[in-house]
């Protein structure tokens, strides 16, 4: 393909066409006007309640005032197409972890100079498939391609709207409360080297394996499950880059808390543990957007609520009034460390 943007005739036949087929609609939509519109929703009722505001308390204070837009931008490489999904999948998923449905999202695809015309098509169909089972508006999407890429990078920005507030609640209390894994700790990284690596996975595992092991693309957490029980938890984490143990580390310094958990009680799949053995990785330092940590204090209505929405969601243990951030397995007790380099970037390095 040409370098720069794509040709208008290549855009209309890989993007626009594939698109209105599955019925999706894209280019310059309410995205901005939407943003316009909230604003001057958003000022309108701020000066409304100026000429209340004498007489209200400071906890009278403490009510809607409007709804703000919350944007939230995630990237995937690779050199196949399903990164744009993954991209889209991670962006949203960042704001669930906000408690905020996303409702558009916008694509920027910037691919290697060899890639062909059916690359960007694949994308399209990919991203169009998932926003339009989850109804995500799609806004936009560029593509381009460029000589400073050797794999194909797709961002994703994911847009929504969310309650606005005169002045900001104070933080929950978690301590004493429930944390729990909802899906599957490495299966998101586990995904992306299948798509780039079946032919050299061949060599080690039957086609059974791998045709079962695409299966598990249904178990990446969405959205719209992960927000079924956004009013039963006090806290939502997508597990990103580094993994379920970084996870727990930037969680645990966001809460400003500790936790004592069993490490034996995290999900894995078993065909992620075959995949991470075969390249010597390790599942719980990899990238596991579609998974989440919630903290809670109604673990039984949560796992039986996501299990009506078909997630499976395990205890892992208790957040705590202290600093140690405890790890549990058998008779062994550790503590948590500092997070390390993501294992899916190193295996890209290593096979680049």
């Amino acid at each position: 393909m040409r370098l720069g943007k794509i040709t208008q005739a290549a855009w209309n036949r890989s993007v626009r066409k594939p698109l209105k087929k599955k019925q999706c609609t894209v280019g310059k939509m309410a995205w901005e006007q939407k943003c316009a519109e909230l604003e001057q929703q958003i000022q309108r009722t701020e000066q409304s309640q100026k000429t209340e505001q004498d007489q209200k308390t400071e906890q009278d204070q403490k009510i809607e005032t409007g709804r703000m837009t919350v944007w939230s931008t995630a990237s995937a490489g690779g050199k196949n197409a399903n990164v744009g999904a993954y991209a889209v999948i991670k962006a949203a998923g960042e704001l669930a972890s906000q408690k905020v449905m996303a409702e558009g999202v916008s694509i920027h695809a910037i691919l290697p100079e060899q890639m062909q015309e059916e690359d960007v098509k694949h994308l399209t169909d990919t991203v169009g498939e998932l926003c339009k089972k989850k109804n995500l508006e799609i806004c936009q999407i560029q593509v381009e391609t460029s000589s400073f890429v050797t794999q194909m990078v797709v961002t994703a920005t994911a847009v929504g709207e969310k309650k606005s507030t005169a002045i900001r609640e104070q933080e929950m209390t978690v301590a004493g409360e429930e944390l729990l894994l909802c899906g599957y700790a490495g299966l998101e990284g586990t995904l992306r080297i299948l798509d780039e690596s079946e032919e050299e996975l061949g060599t080690r595992f039957v086609p059974v394996f791998l045709e079962k092991a695409k299966l598990l693309r249904e178990k990446l957490v969405l959205p719209d499950q992960i927000l079924s029980v956004k009013e039963q938890v006090s806290d939502i984490r997508q597990i990103g880059s580094g993994g379920i143990l970084a996870a727990l580390w930037e969680l645990g310094e966001e809460l400003q808390t500790g936790f004592d958990i069993d490490f034996s009680k995290i999900a894995l799949k078993q065909e992620t543990v075959e995949i991470c053995e075969f390249y010597q990785l390790n599942p719980y330092l990899m990238t596991s957007a579609g998974s989440f940590l919630l903290v809670t204090g109604q673990s039984e209505e949560v796992i039986a609520c996501l299990a009506e929405q078909g997630v499976s969601a395990v205890r892992l243990g208790c957040m705590k009034d202290q600093n140690a951030r405890v790890i549990k397995n058998g008779e062994e007790t550790r503590y948590l460390d500092r997070p390390a380099a993501d294992e899916l970037a190193r295996w890209w390095k290593e096979h680049a």
